[in-house]
């Protein structure tokens, strides 16, 4: 929706219901009111109470008359205040002659305003709309009393992004803890441990100032090595005229869901039986480190093969050839640590990028550790002499600057190593 069409559907004349004697004081009340208010004249009690109950959505006040009210015990104003639809709509009660005993009741019933006529039109119309200024923002303490009983927090900022009020002071803010600190009239980089967030929400809210649209989305918060996601939902304020003059935002606590979705896409990465990247994310990822290495960064792959793993499943079953991989997965995540890559890239197959290789003794070290952490593993085990490892090592950028030239020389190292007696390790040699 545009601005403009907020422009149309937001002016509109609150409505005044007048209840009040056929006096010519009275009838010049009803005419200076109708410059500000769409007034709606009730001519007895009854037909004041259909029209308040009636379906009216923008009732700024009711006016009566003094005597007339207090006649009839000012029944529409008590049935109002237990209303929750007129919680913001005050009673104003009007008058030809002052009496105090008048004026004490007025007061003592909760009335907002007592006027006595003839008065100076504009003050008339200062005390009035004052009165219907006053309850609202009565209602406001009220309704944000309500809101901190929600999980969510609400809040109101003005044009100027600085926050009029906020249901909830969440443990992201600067000094939320002491007793006297308040959230009004400061803005996000005042108040938020996380300055970044911060400048990003006050950006999020010039846009919407500016296009009059609003925005949801979710950030990340760490704060005392906890990490929390919070989804936050902003829409525009329009004045009457249909400018933008503050934003209402909601900000709901997602950390669960979102750890949940995070855990659900990590699996879908995730070979289910060894714990490593399967060989799609693998593939991404290894090509993602080498469009980004650094000038003279060393990498290299390291391919490996489970040797004669036909006759492993063969001889002891699927179920041992599963535990196996398993196994070789499990010790390959144990030395690879940090930034390395490490996937299940085939049946049999597992592929690792090493990052930051100082030489070509660092691949061939780690390999050889992997093969005789792999024996120790498993040494009690009943296959335990039909398990070996081949690795065929190729170096970024030496022999070659692609996924598919690196894989292709740390191939052709593995069938080297396969033809030379299995069980070890080889890095390529350029012809």
């Amino acid at each position: 929706m545009s601005i403009e069409d907020n422009k149309s559907r937001n002016v509109y004349k609150p409505q005044m219901i007048i209840r009040l004697p056929d006096y010519p004081e009275y009838d010049h009340f009803t005419e200076i009111m109708s410059e500000i208010y769409d007034t709606v004249i009730a001519h007895d009690n009854e037909e004041m109470i259909r029209m308040v109950m009636g379906p009216r959505e923008h009732l700024a006040c009711i006016v009566v008359d003094v005597k007339r009210g207090i006649e009839y015990n000012f029944a529409m104003h008590k049935k109002m205040k237990d209303d929750m639809r007129f919680v913001s709509v005050p009673t104003i009660a009007v008058t030809l002659k002052h009496s105090r005993d008048d004026m004490l009741i007025c007061i003592n019933e909760g009335i907002s305003d007592y006027i006595v006529l003839p008065e100076e039109d504009e003050l008339v119309k200062l005390r009035v709309n004052n009165a219907i200024r006053s309850k609202d923002s009565a209602t406001i303490a009220e309704i944000e009393s309500m809101l901190k009983q929600l999980p969510s927090n609400i809040y109101l900022k003005d044009a100027m992004g600085r926050y009029v009020f906020a249901t909830h002071y969440w443990h992201h803010l600067n000094d939320s803890e002491e007793q006297e600190w308040s959230i009004r009239g400061k803005t996000d980089i005042d108040i938020r441990k996380d300055k970044e967030n911060a400048r990003l929400a006050m950006e999020s809210d010039q846009r919407i100032i500016q296009t009059g649209v609003g925005a949801n989305y979710i950030i990340e918060e760490k704060s005392d090595e906890k990490t929390e996601y919070l989804e936050v939902i902003k829409s525009p304020i329009f004045d009457n005229n249909g400018n933008v003059n503050g934003i209402i935002g909601l900000i709901n606590d997602v950390t669960e869901q979102q750890l949940l979705k995070t855990e659900l896409e990590e699996k879908s990465k995730r070979d289910r039986l060894t714990g490593l990247y399967n060989k799609a994310t693998c593939e991404d990822m290894i090509r993602a480190s080498l469009l980004s290495a650094k000038e003279n960064e060393t990498m290299a792959i390291l391919l490996i093969d489970t040797d004669r793993f036909k006759n492993i499943n063969d001889t002891y079953g699927h179920t041992v050839g599963d535990k196996v991989l398993g196994q070789i997965g499990s010790v390959i995540s144990d030395i690879f640590k940090g930034m390395d890559i490490c996937g299940r890239f085939g049946g049999d197959e597992f592929l690792v990028l090493m990052k930051n290789v100082n030489s070509r003794d660092d691949a061939a070290t780690l390999g050889k550790e992997l093969i005789c952490f792999l024996k120790e593993r498993i040494k009690n085990e009943v296959y335990a002499k039909d398990v070996s490892l081949s690795i065929g090592v190729a170096l970024y950028p030496e022999h070659g600057k692609t996924l598919l030239e690196i894989l292709s020389a740390a191939d052709e190292a593995l069938y080297y190593v396969k033809d030379h007696g299995r069980d070890g390790i080889y890095i390529y040699q350029s012809k």
